[in-house]
């Protein structure tokens, strides 16, 4: 951005895309709102990096937001400007039977800075068609693999 907010400096580049072809099992999760008949269409939306080391983390949001197979997944890079590549263990946080609709996830964390929190929203059977706010711990694992841990509904 220019300094003063009024436009852009040099070209767009292009992160991070939907599968382009249906049928590969690694990016299934990614074309779920087609194959489930939700929409008939694929996007990639909501993300957001942060660094961890000397690798560059980006999450991003899978499916249809208003529909059950929105989810979460991720990629690695060394530079913010890409190439990324899509992880192996995606998607990291999807519906699981409680709360559906997971994704357009941020990052926190706690207040004395140890543990990384993924706030996102989500539905459940209670809240309907309402999307309701989660928090879940997340992490980074010594191999580098990032995990959610939910999505969790407390009764």
């Amino acid at each position: 951005m220019k300094s003063d907010f009024s436009g852009v400096i040099g070209e767009p580049v292009l992160l991070l895309r939907p599968p382009v072809k249906m049928g590969n099992l690694k990016d299934e999760w990614e074309s779920r709102s087609v194959t489930s008949k939700e929409v008939n269409r694929r996007w990639t939306e909501g993300s957001n990096i942060f660094k961890k080391g000397e690798i560059y983390y980006m999450m991003y949001s899978a499916n249809n937001f208003d529909g059950q197979n929105y989810a979460v997944g991720y990629a690695t890079s060394k530079s913010p400007l890409g190439s990324f590549k899509k992880a192996e263990n995606n998607p990291v946080l999807q519906k699981n039977g409680k709360v559906t609709g997971t994704g357009h996830n941020s990052i926190t964390y706690t207040p004395d800075g140890k543990e990384m929190l993924c706030v996102y929203h989500g539905r459940t059977e209670a809240s309907g068609h309402q999307r309701l706010v989660f928090i879940d711990k997340m992490e980074v694992t010594k191999d580098g693999r990032l995990v959610v841990h939910g999505p969790t509904l407390k009764d």
